[in-house]
């Protein structure tokens, strides 16, 4: 009985435990998501450090692409890091809630060099499987 005892106390410090982690893990999300739209692109790098999906949607179904897509800082600044996005294996076709993909908001929010770059490694990516597929 003494055994049962410590293994359910153990368990039920393991599930809170669990718990707080989500909650950070979900806070730390929502976080990087609010420095992304803000245009803090060098703390959004850092903070994505801890994080292995560069494609995981926030509760709008906006990637870290799409948010980025949609901020208001200079273009230079998104361009930076829609890059790193990008070295990382963001998606570029991914929709959000609103039916709408990255290059949807660049045309949108004038990022006339974000589309392009965007446009052209959409057509890499599609050649590349061409090639590979014949």
């Amino acid at each position: 009985m003494a055994l049962i005892s410590k293994i359910r106390k153990e368990v039920k410090r393991c599930i809170k435990k669990s718990q707080f982690v989500k909650f950070k893990f979900e806070e730390d999300f929502q976080k990087l998501f609010n420095l992304v739209f803000d245009g803090n692109f060098v703390q959004a790098q850092e903070l994505l450090m801890a994080f292995s999906d560069v494609n995981s949607k926030n509760s709008s179904k906006s990637t870290l692409l799409i948010t980025a897509c949609q901020s208001t800082t200079k273009e230079n600044e998104i361009l930076t890091f829609v890059q790193f996005l990008l070295q990382k294996g963001a998606y570029i076709t991914k929709k959000d809630a609103s039916g709408r993909t990255a290059i949807d908001y660049c045309e949108q929010n004038n990022l006339c060099q974000i589309k392009i770059l965007l446009c052209e490694t959409a057509d890499l990516i599609i050649a590349y499987n061409i090639a590979n597929f014949f």
